[in-house]
């Protein structure tokens, strides 16, 4: 009871920032979840239908991560909160992921302030908040994770069977195996490594669960051959090559001039990335150039390119998969500043605390902006209104 009371004693205030923090997230994520639009828009209530029964995920398990926990939701709650709060779920976890991979890579200063640019972003509210699978493709970001947590805690057990299956659960999103393929190939060598000190009998266990768990997708498009360009993230019918170069060529315009025309998932014509994200972006680019040899630096290249190439072909991907990797850039260039700020000022106290007190402000400014955006102007415009007709 002593060891109690002492953790409690030293831990309080701990404890105190995450209860506030988790408030925090969930009111972000759920206020307003059901009831803040009209109704549903056509590809939410397809969505829904899509996953509203098992054996519907059975006869189509592709996009399963999404659709298993839109199922669940849909047990639970009703109206549109049901249909989006998978979405919201998956937003949350990838926050958590991101937070921790900043965690582990800066000071904790770098981690809160580039997580809640995250999580404010109108971006990732749009997405996270939507009804439709393309929250999914947040989950890519979680590989990262799991490979932070491999290499710290040496392979154990428990991450080598997290991984594997968080593995798993990525190769059941349509284009995902184009990322799961190249990583393990390119870090084949780290795993043996690591592989070589774990129990054979565990190994040999692990190794067919994995197996068998993905006998069902197998299985799927075994019987419906046409399920198999949708899972290897291709459309039924290509586009022209210039058609698919102008697509590319269009991603930068829409991250920082001219955002999608599209009001189920944005407002009018802004940049999918504020002015802040974007020159604190162009920092990190710098940033990582300077550390090109990393090999997150050649990750996150290589997720930036596949993903805007597979998203500009028409097919099932789109530019969500991007968003955790562009706002880690944004962090870094966050850290890039903070850390040339305080070479600048290595001993002065008040300086320090000038330079974190005004980044906040950026960030919080940046917030807000996020938040009008979304919680007030996108809901309130004629064209919003006119998408979100659908019934629960």
């Amino acid at each position: 009871m002593k060891k109690v009371v002492n953790w409690f004693a030293a831990s309080w205030m701990n404890l105190v920032y995450a209860v506030v923090v988790a408030v925090g997230v969930v009111f972000l994520l759920w206020f307003g979840l059901g009831d803040m639009l009209p109704g549903l828009s056509e590809k939410e209530a397809a969505q829904a239908v899509s996953a509203n029964t098992v054996q519907k995920l059975i006869d189509n398990p592709i996009g399963l991560p999404h659709k298993a926990v839109q199922f669940a939701t849909g047990q639970l709650l009703t109206g549109g909160a049901a249909v989006r709060s998978a979405s919201a779920l998956l937003g949350l976890f990838t926050l958590g992921c991101f937070y921790y991979v900043l965690r582990s890579w800066y000071t904790r200063r770098v981690a809160v302030l580039g997580t809640l640019t995250f999580a404010t972003s109108a971006w990732f509210l749009h997405v996270a908040r939507l009804g439709t699978d393309s929250s999914m493709y947040l989950l890519l970001f979680g590989a990262v994770a799991c490979v932070i947590w491999l290499q710290r805690s040496r392979g154990s057990i428990p991450a080598l069977a997290v991984s594997a299956f968080f593995v798993i659960t990525l190769l059941y999103i349509p284009g995902m195996i184009w990322f799961v393929v190249p990583a393990l190939l390119w870090q084949i060598d780290r795993i043996s490594e690591t592989l070589r000190h774990r129990n054979p009998a565990i190994l040999t266990l692990l190794s067919f669960l994995v197996f068998v768990a993905l006998v069902p997708i197998g299985w799927a498009m075994y019987q419906q051959p046409d399920l198999i360009k949708t899972y290897f993230g291709l459309p039924q019918a290509m586009p022209d090559p210039l058609q698919i170069a102008k697509n590319i060529a269009h991603i930068p315009v829409q991250l920082f001039a001219r955002g999608p025309s599209n009001p189920e998932q944005w407002l009018g014509r802004l940049p999918l990335l504020n002015l802040f994200v974007s020159i604190m972006f162009a920092i990190g680019l710098y940033a990582y150039f300077q550390n090109r040899k990393l090999d997150r630096v050649g990750f996150m290249l290589f997720v930036l390119v596949a993903g805007g190439l597979l998203a500009s072909i028409g097919g099932p991907v789109n530019l969500a998969i991007m968003l955790p990797f562009l706002y880690l850039v944004t962090a870094s260039g966050m850290a890039h500043m903070l850390q040339k700020w305080f070479t600048v000022f290595p001993l002065n106290p008040f300086a320090r605390t000038t330079g974190t007190i005004l980044m906040t402000i950026v960030v919080l400014l940046a917030a807000f902006n996020g938040f009008s955006h979304y919680f007030i102007a996108w809901p309130n415009t004629p064209g919003t209104k006119s998408v979100f007709q659908q019934k629960p």
